[in-house]
């Protein structure tokens, strides 16, 4: 321990004796782990499933999430850490306001008349419409009331073709492309994806 912090320790021991603990610094803090049900706002993994309502992704790379504060000393301190976890089952996610709204399936008033939730621009991004079975995925997504969202979806690698172009794509240099930067074989003809359900 540092002598600065050791005569801030005691500083705050000698001012919480004399019942002057108002105005002590917080006692230094550990990161707190996730806990097993905490949904995080990224998930990445493989589509197993896909209907026009849901899509199911099974876990599958490096996903870890810090939450940080500013502490006593002015540097930052990490406070909580979700890593995901790859040996869950496949997860189904309901598409939300704004996926279906950047899909096309959706006008921007929804069904009950009331405007869709925030929509982002979503460049970079892909349509639900561009999802097939066996693309690795990286969402974000967030629990309302229960159900668990997906609200905005990239397609990272899309094994034996082509990423498809995301939403956007079309207004860049073919070498800035989503779908030419996360293609391993940049030359290889765009392939139709048999598997798609949507």
């Amino acid at each position: 321990m540092s002598r600065t912090r050791l005569v801030s320790v005691l500083l705050w021991f000698l001012a919480a004796l004399a019942g002057a603990t108002a105005n002590a610094p917080p006692p230094e803090m550990a990161p707190v782990k996730a806990k097993p049900d905490e949904v995080p706002s990224t998930y990445k993994g493989v589509v197993v499933a896909v209907t026009d309502k849901t899509v199911t992704i099974k876990p599958s790379g490096d996903v870890t999430i810090t939450k940080s504060r500013i502490g006593e000393s002015g540097k930052k301190e990490v406070v909580w850490v979700y890593t995901q976890d790859n040996t869950k089952p496949p997860q189904a996610f309901v598409f939300s306001d704004a996926a279906l709204w950047a899909n096309g399936t959706l006008p921007l008033a929804n069904r009950a008349g009331k405007p869709a939730l925030a929509v982002t621009s979503n460049s970079r991004l892909h349509k639900i419409s561009d999802l097939c079975l066996g693309d690795l995925v990286e969402i974000t997504c967030g629990d309302v009331g229960g159900t668990v969202y997906c609200n905005e979806i990239a397609i990272i690698r899309r094994p034996g073709g082509q990423v498809p172009p995301a939403i956007g794509d079309d207004t860049l240099p073919v070498s800035d492309r989503v779908c030419t930067s996360a293609t391993p074989h940049k030359r290889e003809r765009n392939r139709s994806c048999d598997t798609c359900r949507v």
